[in-house]
């Protein structure tokens, strides 16, 4: 019977290229353009559609964290894009997901804080209420839910989206684009 760890390198050398703790997988896209989401932005940067970044999380999430991840992005045909302009439209669009995720992240913590605040409303509005019994268990209810629903928009939903930006940007050792032709 093979071990855990055996098992799990075997499995994983159907999908990566193994040597020490780098892992190197291969995406293989016909065209450059494919990429592209012709719908975004204006001439001069053009937005990566959801595949290739859709494709990297795939791999980050199957594999160890113990291993680093060398992506090989293998394209075909390059069309009207040159090499260069296509690395810089990739670490544009990566700055660009790092920035979405920062965006994401304040307005969670700002959308916490706020159940908060009107959550304390609430509870206070429930103690001034109190002499009415029904009411003050209906309000304290209330007040306590939008508290515990701000707590966990502020800082539990909020922290999870940074450790996996964390997790993945620490998983990525080196990201290359070659030509069909070059790999």
């Amino acid at each position: 019977m093979k071990k855990r760890k055996e098992l799990e390198l075997e499995i994983l050398q159907h999908y990566f290229s193994i040597e020490g703790k780098v892992a190197t997988l291969k995406l293989v896209y016909d065209t450059f353009a494919e990429l592209i989401n012709p719908n975004f932005g204006d001439d001069k940067i053009e937005k990566l559609n959801d595949k290739l970044f859709a494709d990297i999380r795939d791999a980050v999430s199957i594999l160890p964290k113990r291993y680093k991840l060398d992506i090989q992005i293998v394209i075909r045909d390059f069309g009207d894009y040159k090499k260069e302009e296509c690395e810089n439209i990739i670490k544009q669009n990566i700055y660009l997901a790092g920035y979405r995720t920062l965006k994401e992240s304040n307005k969670k913590r700002v959308g916490g804080w706020s159940l908060i605040g009107v959550g304390a409303l609430v509870l206070v509005v429930s103690y001034l209420l109190r002499k009415y019994d029904l009411w003050f268990d209906l309000i304290n209810i209330s007040g306590t839910l939008f508290v515990w629903e701000g707590v966990n928009t502020a800082f539990i939903e909020r922290n999870q989206d940074s450790r996996e930006t964390i997790a993945l940007a620490k998983a990525i050792k080196n990201i290359t684009i070659t030509s069909a032709q070059e790999s």
